[in-house]
């Protein structure tokens, strides 16, 4: 269960990267006319955009594109639309529409949400989404979909296969390391047994703790086995999990044969080698093996 819910931390770079907020650019680019005490001027060229680059500070790496640049300096406030674009050597950022709002430390983008992370030697992070907000003081944010689609988030470490997340909408905090995702919730990770599919209508990723709660009609199934439960957990640190709520129902295949079985409480290692079930616990086991047996004759 380790990282299984690594691709969140991507959100510390969401909407602008987080460390790039949106930079109020100084100079001849932006006349400030006289007669105005409120300023709101369109930029359509990105010529002066590059030209002015040069003031801003050389951490970022870049600026922002976009086919209009607004400026509200009085409400210090700054909007990117059309075609918005932020990439440098590790960043990249792309939206149809972006709102920088200092007065609340707050970015916002809309519309074909796009973010990546790649830091040299370590994972890759990705995420799509219609709309996302970053409070860059807090350090808290959210993405969602619009109604009847997803958001799509994806992990993935050198050489391996990536670990993909769907959901309608995630929420974030980076300095308490909790990240929600909510609605139609599906988690695909490889495991050593195989795929692995995790479902709920809710999860919780305590990162600190790298521990994870599934709620809400609860799934998690591999080539081998289905478990179902209202709630699932799986508790990286002490390497356990367990299901409670709605008689967990645990089906698949063992060296055995087929089986089913149903019970009050499951609980497990997090590779499934040991299984232990409490409660009313019924069930059962279709083996060809004993099935077939010579001892079978006398009955």
């Amino acid at each position: 269960m380790k990282k299984i819910f690594a691709p969140f931390p991507l959100l510390a770079a969401v909407l602008l990267l987080g460390g790039c907020k949106t930079v109020r650019i100084e100079g001849p680019a932006v006349s400030v006319p006289a007669a105005k005490p409120r300023l709101e001027q369109a930029k359509t060229s990105l010529k002066n955009k590059k030209e002015a680059a040069i003031t801003l500070p050389p951490t970022l790496g870049g600026i922002i594109a976009s086919d209009r640049w607004l400026i509200h300096n009085a409400q210090q406030r700054e909007e990117f639309i059309g075609h918005v674009s932020y990439e440098n050597d590790i960043y990249t950022f792309r939206a149809d529409y972006a709102l920088s709002d200092r007065s609340k430390n707050l970015i916002s983008a809309k519309g074909n949400v796009y973010l990546k992370q790649a830091k040299p030697g370590e994972p890759v992070y990705e995420a799509y989404a219609d709309r996302g907000n970053y409070s860059y003081q807090q350090k808290t944010g959210d993405l969602q979909a619009e109604p009847g689609k997803e958001i799509h988030l994806i992990y993935q470490e050198k050489e391996k296969e990536p670990i993909t997340a769907y959901a309608q909408k995630a929420a974030f905090s980076l300095e308490g390391g909790l990240y929600v995702l909510q609605g139609n919730v599906r988690v695909i990770r490889p495991t050593p047994q195989g795929r692995q599919t995790m479902s709920a209508q809710q999860a919780r990723y305590f990162q600190k703790q790298n521990y994870l709660e599934l709620k809400g009609g609860a799934k998690v199934a591999d080539e081998l086995r289905t478990l179902q439960a209202e709630t699932i957990i799986y508790d990286g640190t002490k390497n356990y999990s367990y299901a409670y709520g709605a008689r967990p129902l645990l089906t698949g295949k063992s060296e055995q044969g087929t089986f089913a079985i149903i019970a009050d409480k499951v609980q497990s290692d997090n590779e499934g080698n040991k299984i232990n079930m409490d409660g009313k616990v019924q069930g059962w086991l279709i083996s060809p093996a004993i099935n077939e047996a010579a001892v079978n004759d006398k009955f």
